[in-house]
């Protein structure tokens, strides 16, 4: 009679394999089934002026932020930060998707020009904006 004991052997090592990899499978099905967001959307964001000209006695300059999502539909309380030339403002937008700032700004002496950044995040199913030397500052 022969005896073939590879089945005894191999068995619990394939349930083990078997236990992990369903585990994982299971794990990934789930996570896509409760996760709100499948596709997060862009974020457009638009700001004025692009260009700020320093004057001498001036002592704040506006910005306007409109953000709207890939469609063009107007989004409510996204946080926006301004931040640059040792200066940082932030706030939400409105109901139209607009925030106004009036911002404080010097360039050092040695410099005659310097940018701004602006990081815009929004709940729900929005990828964050961020656009780095977004608005030059320059010296008049």
């Amino acid at each position: 009679m022969i005896r073939d004991i590879r089945g005894l052997e191999d068995l619990p090592l394939r349930l083990v394999v078997t236990i992990i990899v369903g585990g994982a499978a299971v794990g990934v099905i789930t996570s896509f089934l409760f996760t709100t967001c499948w596709h997060k959307e862009g974020l457009e964001v638009f700001w004025t002026p692009e260009v700020i000209v320093l004057n001498e006695g001036q002592e704040y300059y506006p910005i306007k932020i409109y953000v709207t999502d890939n469609r063009g539909n107007v989004v409510k309380n996204a946080n926006v930060v301004i931040t640059g030339l040792g200066e940082a403002v932030s706030g939400k937008t409105d109901d139209k998707g607009e925030i106004a700032f009036e911002i404080s700004i010097e360039l050092p002496e040695f410099r005659n020009e310097g940018y701004l950044d602006i990081e815009v995040n929004a709940a729900g199913c929005y990828t964050q904006f961020y656009q780095e030397d977004a608005i030059k500052v320059v010296r008049g």
